[in-house]
């Protein structure tokens, strides 16, 4: 067995890693849900990992594996998941309704399979292990759930883990047997195909989250409302992405197509897409309700004080400002771990007001008339009530 040249692709910084895990986020079903992450999700890669280093003969060079629950806030999530996509020499996709619906995970998985194109296609597909993570809908035989199900030898654990997928496992102690031995499997196939058939070192396309067909409808609209034009970083260091970005990338990773633009420009797309204003508390409270006049009534504005003292009335009264005028209520937020939590639900918050105020567009060509008790014609009025 040859191994490639250790030395990683032009421009990419990291260490290679067996697999990397891609998943499709969740949307917090509450506030007090811990926003777009998934518990199991996190139980599930350590587990992995773990049976990744039982097995593997290369964990000097290699690390077990990656996923971007490892990513600190802040930082450019776009670069970092393409260097590690450029690093990793299984494809892991955890399969469910919604992976395939969601935009970010998805264009994980074409940045990994364009490093798969001068392979043939029987060795490009052993870099690809999918897992059935959630059970898919019973109606036609999608090629991913046959291999997904390829991974399981004994007829009862198919069974189960086709039923219930392996995220029911993982949480149920009555599959613990099923689960360990669908677990194992998974870390024997990486290490063998890792080590006896490892990538070579090449640079991954850039990840994208191009909107895919049957995904959400209109693409969330994030801008900014503050004295400085260029990207806003109120949190200096601390991010190294601007306040729009970070909750575009928020929300394209919960599977929302997302476009940041000028404030002028949002006021046009903002008529038929939802959309979120981020406002520096700086500005003042007649400047940030004169800026915003002309807004639709489910834009959601979230006010940033990142530079004033705790108590300080400013971030309130314009947040009361913004509510007087009919705007959805989100409470301002000062430190960057107020932010970090507020940016998910920010983002749901935007599509629930969009789809409950939002316009709303029939479709062309010819409608039924709508069913009526009343009388339409001459046989249909009662008798004796001419």
């Amino acid at each position: 067995m040859t191994w490639p040249d250790p030395s990683s692709p032009a421009g990419v910084v990291g260490q290679e890693t067996y697999f990397f895990l891609s998943y499709a986020h969740s949307v917090p079903l509450s506030d007090a849900a811990r926003p777009d992450t998934d518990y199991w999700v996190s139980q599930f890669f350590h587990q992995l990992a773990d049976a990744v280093r039982e097995r593997a003969t290369r964990l000097g060079p290699l690390d077990a594996g990656f996923f971007d629950g490892q990513v600190s806030p802040g930082v450019d999530l776009r670069r970092t998941l393409t260097n590690a996509l450029s690093l990793a020499h299984v494809f892991v996709p955890l399969y469910s309704p919604n992976y395939f619906r969601n935009a970010w995970a998805l264009g994980e998985r074409d940045s990994f399979r364009s490093r798969l194109v001068r392979l043939a296609a029987g060795r490009a597909e052993r870099h690809v292990l999918p897992v059935l993570w959630m059970p898919l809908p019973s109606w036609g035989d999608r090629p991913e759930t046959v291999q997904a199900l390829d991974l399981v030898g004994d007829p009862g654990d198919r069974a189960d883990y086709a039923d219930n997928g392996l995220r029911a496992l993982c949480k149920l102690s009555a599959y613990r047997t099923q689960y360990r031995n669908l677990l194992g499997a998974l870390a024997d196939r990486i290490v063998t195909v890792t080590e006896n058939e490892p990538l070579a070192p090449s640079r991954a396309t850039t990840l994208t989250s191009s909107p895919v067909p049957d995904g959400p409808g209109a693409a969330l609209v994030v801008t900014t409302l503050t004295a400085d034009r260029a990207r806003w970083r109120p949190y200096g260091d601390q991010h190294q992405l601007a306040v729009a970005d970070y909750v575009a990338a928020t929300a394209e990773r919960l599977g929302l197509p997302t476009r940041v633009v000028e404030l002028a420009e949002a006021r046009d797309r903002a008529a038929s897409s939802p959309a979120v204003v981020l406002v520096d508390a700086g500005v003042g409270v007649d400047a940030a309700r004169s800026a915003l006049d002309g807004l639709p009534r489910w834009a959601v504005p979230l006010v940033i004080a990142a530079d004033h003292t705790r108590g300080e009335p400013t971030p309130e009264a314009i947040a009361g400002s913004l509510q007087d005028a009919r705007f959805p209520w989100v409470l301002p937020v000062r430190t960057i771990d107020e932010f970090e939590r507020c940016a998910p639900l920010l983002v749901t918050e935007a599509r629930k007001q969009f789809l409950r105020h939002g316009p709303v567009d029939p479709p062309q060509g010819p409608h039924d008339p709508k069913p009526t008790l009343g009388a339409t014609g001459p046989f249909d009025v009662r008798r004796g009530k001419a």
